[in-house]
């Protein structure tokens, strides 16, 4: 898919807001999936949830013609909802030095192998097409045709 994107010049957006920081036994879901994107949205993780932040991360070739565009015209640039508050920054870096104290990828890796080892039964049910996972992220694959789902 990425190769698709650059050859026709198109910017590769990884949503991270819910598989940053370490739900999918790496940092970003991006790494587990091998992917490079362009820009990456980030939020409720950068501050454990318990305060508002995002933010969006980008390459240096996305955010030179942004920032070079901004001088032009006198504006600050691109921003996000909650991004850059004081307090949410502040609360963002204490999140995040605790997800490197802790280690966090390695820490939703092993838990993330105890809850694939007690979602796999749920794999002989009848209703169940299939079971899968990647650190603490699951997901049990129902039939999308309810009359499918009552003859089970």
């Amino acid at each position: 898919m990425q190769e698709v994107l650059a050859a026709h010049d198109i910017l590769l957006i990884a949503d991270e807001i819910i598989t940053g920081f370490g739900r999918t036994g790496e940092r970003f879901a991006c790494e587990t999936c091998g992917m490079r994107p362009d820009l990456m949205t980030l939020a409720k993780q950068m501050t454990g949830a318990v305060f508002p932040m995002s933010a969006v991360a980008m390459t240096g070739a996305v955010r030179a013609p942004i920032a070079a565009q901004a001088h032009r015209l006198g504006t600050r640039g691109h921003g996000v909802a909650y991004g850059g508050h004081p307090v949410g920054a502040a609360v963002a870096l204490e999140a995040l030095a605790i997800y490197e104290e802790m280690d966090l990828p390695r820490h939703a890796r092993a838990l993330g192998a105890r809850l694939m080892t007690r979602l796999a039964p749920l794999a002989d049910h009848p209703i169940v097409l299939d079971v899968r996972g990647v650190g603490l992220m699951g997901a049990i694959e129902l039939p999308g045709d309810p009359q499918t789902a009552d003859a089970c």
